[in-house]
């Protein structure tokens, strides 16, 4: 209505602009005509609707992930079936599933999706105008994202009948190991919407039990870490480490008590360990913080080997990573000379001449002194490009760049304020021996926002240190932090019923411009009040 209103005083306008207002006759007559050719013309170029606005019908998006199972609940899956069904027959468009994917498709009698992400379906109906009813248990993934939805949008959660529950939601292991050495492993167990009972903890590397724990009843949704170490055999191989909650296991598979365990497939976890003579990477660091401890995490996730680690914690004195025993600066120096991939954090020139250490592959990562604030901006022309293309540059946290001459190829670019003097943060060298050259600080920062950031973090380092040991990923990385799906640990609902969205929805209204009529009126209109003015004298 009010483009009608718009066009119509324009219209007016128009012709009052032509004929100085002069209303009498015999000039009444063409003055209509042009203030209605004017109107038509305005309501074409405002694309004004020809009637009344239908809403589009509301899509219907059902949550398929495996989150439905680890309440223990069978009849929540029935009720949302039955839900998307009475959506339906109130006159709902397209059933569409998400999960670890989006699809049309029937909807399945078991959901087993590992993830809960929503953000596509959400960008597909703010595309489209669509108002969209969400069928969910309440996980899901990006749930901030749902107030942009169109409006007449809503949320359905239906719930489930909570039942005490413990899950592993964590194991935290190396990738790698050295024979003979001992690693830390970290074991998080959390509790269910109602606590869980008291159960015991029990890790074992293969077949052999390293440590039994008993573990405390816990609260709703307390979690409670263990950290165990854990002696590796000497003999070259790959080794499993298996974290179990037998107590609470044995409870639910007697199906016995009013406390029992309500999902046995979350009282599990494991990851893998490749043991070997020789590291497959050295890590030093003379400076040890943040940037370190990331990095070297990120490290162990895409070498398909051990990875050692050394810090020095004060002149002279070096510890190794994860038991912390002491060790020369010689012991550290011969480890540097024969790392196959040496990563050299603070000062990087401690042991000499940086270039004479390791076998092959080169990381120098520089930490500079703290400055401006640079933000990363994008990528550029390097042999990782492709990889970083999705990579959400505008919310990434600011860091610290040092001014340093273009060495090989730039893959990451950033900019003082976005938009002044621009400086490389990672130098990709591809010559005799490949090195990539890293002066910047307070990368940490993007890890430890979560979310894409932390996604981001992960991306550029395990890019960089796959190209810079000339491998491809093939397939998935070992397992460095492995853990139970996050669909199968308990979690606090993310999302309530109710309406929600703000956007703008689109309707299916017939607009002006669809009309070939209208411009035929306006012709007619002009083209007759032209024959008025000449008969009245007017020219």
């Amino acid at each position: 209505m009010l483009s009608w209103i718009t066009a119509l005083a324009a219209g007016v306008a128009l012709a009052a602009l032509a004929y100085r207002v002069r209303l009498a006759a015999p000039t009444a007559t063409v003055f209509a005509l042009r203030a209605f050719a004017g109107t038509l013309i305005f309501a074409l170029l405002l694309n004004a609707p020809l009637g009344p606005s239908r809403p589009l019908a509301s899509w219907v998006g059902l949550d398929v992930s495996a989150s439905w199972r680890a309440s223990g609940d069978t009849a929540q899956w029935v009720a949302a079936r039955a839900l998307v069904d009475s959506l339906r027959s109130a006159g709902a468009d397209s059933v569409i599933l998400f999960g670890d994917s989006l699809r049309s498709d029937t909807v399945p009698a078991v959901p087993a999706d590992l993830a809960s992400r929503v953000a596509p379906l959400i960008d597909a109906a703010i595309a489209a105008g669509r108002p969209l009813v969400i069928v969910t248990d309440g996980q899901l993934d990006a749930a901030d994202r749902i107030s942009r939805l169109p409006r007449g949008s809503s949320v359905r959660v239906v719930r489930a009948t909570a039942r005490p529950d413990a899950a592993v939601a964590r194991l935290d292991a190396p990738g790698g190991a050295l024979g003979g050495d001992t690693i830390p492993v970290r074991v998080v167990v959390k509790a269910g919407a109602v606590g869980s009972a008291t159960t015991t903890l029990t890790l074992r590397l293969d077949d052999r039990v390293i440590s039994t724990m008993p573990l405390p009843a816990l609260d709703a949704f307390e979690e409670h870490e263990a950290r165990i170490a854990v002696p590796i055999p000497a003999s070259d191989g790959t080794r499993r480490i298996r974290a179990a909650l037998d107590g609470a296991a044995a409870v639910a598979a007697s199906g016995t008590g009013s406390n029992r365990d309500a999902v046995a497939e979350n009282d599990t976890a494991s990851a893998s360990v490749v043991v070997s003579g020789a590291a497959a990477a050295t890590f030093i660091s003379t400076a040890p913080d943040q940037d370190a401890r990331f990095a070297l995490a990120v490290l162990r996730g895409t070498r398909r080997g051990p990875v050692q680690a050394f810090w020095r914690v004060a002149p002279g004195q070096w510890r190794t990573d994860g038991s912390l025993r002491p060790t020369t600066e010689a012991a550290v120096r011969q480890a540097a000379i024969a790392a196959p991939l040496l990563v050299l954090h603070g000062d990087t020139a401690m042991f000499g001449a940086p270039r004479a250490l390791g076998r092959e592959a080169l990381v120098l990562f520089a930490p500079p002194v703290t400055g401006e604030d640079y933000y990363p901006v994008g990528t550029g022309d390097s042999p990782i490009a492709a990889v970083l293309a999705g990579v959400p540059w505008e919310s990434l946290p600011p860091i610290d760049v040092a001014p340093m001459a273009p060495r090989g190829a730039p893959a990451v670019i950033a900019r003082r304020a976005r938009r002044f003097e621009e400086r490389t943060v990672f130098h990709l060298d591809d010559g005799v021996r490949r090195t990539v050259i890293v002066p910047a600080s307070g990368l940490w920062r993007w890890r430890l926002r979560g979310g894409r950031a932390s996604d981001a973090y992960d991306a550029i380092w395990g890019s960089v240190f796959d190209w810079v040991a000339a491998e491809t990923r093939r397939g998935a990385p070992v397992e460095a932090r492995a853990r139970v799906s996050t669909e199968w640990v308990p979690r606090r609902a993310a999302v309530a019923s109710g309406a929600v969205g703000d956007g703008t929805p689109m309707d299916r209204a017939p607009r002006a411009v669809t009309a070939w009529w209208l411009a035929a009126l306006v012709i007619v209109a002009l083209c007759t009040e032209w024959l008025l003015r000449r008969k009245i004298g007017l020219r």
